[in-house]
């Protein structure tokens, strides 16, 4: 992971998308990259799958909100984020893969490939692999870029 750089070049908003609102100012503030470490911590705990009646998860919910968070962490602490590709926890790999292709990035893609070659669990390698898409690692054929 130390192939990836301090800071990314962002603008001092949050990203926004359909459906999702960004990061206020005043917690972009205050969520430095001891914070995010944090905050990747939580969503380890939230659990894989909580079942509730009927098999529902009920922590689904709870853990898509954090991609959106992770999207605009991503872009002000990208180490801290790009760590949980390294997480024990698939349901964290997932979240910030996803928070990586909303937000793409080519400075991401090793850190990508490295957890695409550790990923032994189909539903998680193409989380991964669709980061790596939108980063530009394939091109329209699918092929590496060299």
């Amino acid at each position: 992971m130390d192939r990836i750089p301090a800071k990314f070049e962002a603008s001092g908003q949050g990203v926004s998308g359909p459906g999702r609102e960004t990061l206020p100012a005043s917690v972009a503030v205050r969520c430095g990259a001891a914070e995010t470490a944090a905050i990747i911590r939580l969503i380890e705990q939230l659990g894989a799958h909580d079942a509730g009646p009927g098999g529902r998860d009920v922590r689904a919910a709870e853990r898509s909100r954090y991609v959106g968070l992770m999207t605009d962490l991503f872009q002000r602490h990208p180490r801290e984020v790009l760590a949980g590709l390294m997480s024990p926890h698939a349901h964290v790999r997932v979240c910030v893969a996803l928070a990586v292709a909303a937000a793409p990035t080519a400075q991401a893609v090793p850190a990508l490939q490295q957890a695409l070659g550790l990923e032994e669990r189909e539903p998680e390698r193409r989380a991964i692999v669709r980061a790596l898409v939108a980063c530009g690692a394939f091109n329209a054929a699918g092929q590496e870029h060299p």
